[in-house]
């Protein structure tokens, strides 16, 4: 078969990670956490440090990312989304370039569209945090994945490494996973990876969390980074276990294959067939193994790293699609080159589930560009009805702050229900970055506006931290507006 242009191939990568997430670029709501990012942004787009202000539980540079769109393009969803796109089309591309060394052109772009699709999923539709973080660590899989390695290389993949960690703090385990597995390389393997290719990664790696402590401490803030970025995450990664976490995930993607199995099935399946083969090629060890072995323990310590972070949450998945669709290259490749057969199997095992994305977004494209955005529907109607600077507390629906431009009531209370999470508030209060109880506090502020969901999750986050908020709103406030989903209250 011919091989493909890569020109060609990284077209049709943009033209299907593009359809993929159709869907996602017009509606006003998909997850409630890219609305924390979007105010942590536009803190920042304001000249704000991250955590200086207001805090969310991430690491800061999602948050730059985030103020970097928001200052070009001012308040754009389309401009967040797009970011997002453009994270899955940088990673399944690295995907393609790292595969195309491995199995050649053909199975490699079968990897990279898998990449694209899994990432595309309904739980990867929003821009969070593990976007930006997969095209990182895809970049530093596709250096460290040559053969020889060399310094140049290793130095490199660590400042990509070092920017997922500073994108998602669980990946620290996969930087020092990476930092041992060179060090071993270095010593077991040396005609593949340079003696000195661990120092390099790890010196490099230094370079960012190097520079971002020096601009903490220039501006006087390095114990607020060492709050937001160790003290709080560490808390908040002792609320379950790794057995604990490990069962979550399994019941959640039990439940989410399960409803939608042409999606998610044949490439598990794929990429199934490519795990037992790069295992398989790791049994009977050649001189070029080294990129079969980095692939299987980058996978296994991002892995880890899940199970280690405190929570399950099917987004966090995110985060091995790049590896996935490494693994679907090496599925697609030992099944084409078994039988004639089997190479129509591996065609129909990623046509298949393409299709299926691509018919399901579409018409979930013209449904979201022509549908209502009822949070800034009831921004307009609050800014008309409220004064100049209306004083707002958003149970949920918070992207209504972004619209208005309202301060938070509380430094904590970005992500609205991390003010009842105990495992960071309790630890926010203990470092006197905000009061013990702020949900109290607020509550006894009586703010002019309460903005929340027509479902009650809004409230029963309040409800759950020991508050009777429905007797409070009853007798404080009346129901003024209402936009589809989202109810405005307002003081009596």
């Amino acid at each position: 078969m011919a091989a493909l242009p890569t020109p060609a191939a990284l077209a049709l990568i943009a033209l299907a990670t593009l359809l993929f997430r159709l869907g996602s670029l017009f509606p006003e709501q998909i997850d409630w956490d890219e609305w924390s990012f979007i105010l942590m942004g536009a803190d920042v787009a304001h000249g704000h440090l991250p955590f200086v202000h207001q805090f969310d539980l991430k690491p800061p540079l999602i948050f730059f990312l985030f103020g970097a769109v928001i200052a070009l393009f001012g308040k754009s969803l389309l401009a967040i989304r797009l970011l997002g796109s453009l994270c899955v089309f940088a990673a399944a591309n690295l995907v393609y370039v790292t595969g195309k060394r491995l199995v050649g052109p053909w199975a490699a772009l079968a990897g990279a569209l898998v990449c694209a699709l899994l990432a595309s999923a309904p739980f990867g539709l929003a821009t969070s945090s593990e976007l930006p973080a997969i095209a990182f660590l895809a970049a530093a899989t596709w250096r460290l994945a040559r053969v020889p390695l060399r310094n140049g290389d290793a130095a490199i993949a660590g400042l990509l490494v070092a920017l997922a960690v500073l994108t998602r703090t669980n990946l620290a385990l996969v930087a020092l996973v990476l930092g041992l597995g060179l060090v071993a390389a270095a010593i077991l393997i040396p005609a593949q990876v340079s003696r000195r290719a661990w120092l390099a990664f790890g010196a490099a790696g230094l370079i960012p969390p190097l520079l971002l402590v020096l601009v903490y401490a220039i501006a006087g803030e390095l114990a607020t980074l060492k709050l937001a970025m160790i003290d709080v995450p560490l808390a908040y990664s002792g609320q379950l276990t790794a057995l604990q976490v490990a069962r979550e995930h399994v019941t959640q993607l039990y439940y989410t294959a399960q409803r939608a199995p042409l999606l998610y099935g044949p490439p598990l399946l794929l990429a199934g067939v490519g795990g037992l083969e790069a295992i398989r090629k790791l049994a009977v060890w050649k001189q070029d193994s080294w990129p079969i072995a980095l692939l299987l323990a980058t996978t296994a310590a991002v892995a880890g790293s899940l199970l280690i972070g405190g929570a399950a949450y099917p987004h966090y998945w995110l985060q091995l699609m790049p590896f996935m669709g490494l693994f679907a290259a090496l599925g697609a490749h030992a099944l084409s080159s078994a039988a004639k057969p089997l190479r129509l199997a591996s065609a129909t095992l990623v046509l298949l589930p393409v299709a299926t994305s691509i018919s399901a977004a579409l018409p979930a494209a013209r449904e979201a560009y022509a549908a209502p955005r009822p949070i800034a529907q009831a921004a307009a109607y609050i800014r008309a009805s409220g004064g100049p600077h209306p004083q707002v507390w958003a149970l949920h629906k918070h992207l209504v702050h972004w619209y208005l431009d309202a301060p938070q009531l509380s430094r904590a209370g970005v992500h609205p229900d991390n003010l009842a999470r105990r495992a960071i508030i309790d630890t926010l209060a203990a470092h006197g970055y905000v009061g013990p109880d702020e949900v109290g506090r607020l509550i006894a502020l009586k703010p002019q506006f309460v903005v929340t969901d027509a479902d009650g999750k809004g409230v029963a986050w309040v409800r759950a931290d020991g508050k009777p908020v429905e007797a409070w709103l009853d007798t404080n406030y009346r129901v003024d507006a209402q936009f589809g989903d989202v109810v405005i209250y307002r003081r009596r």
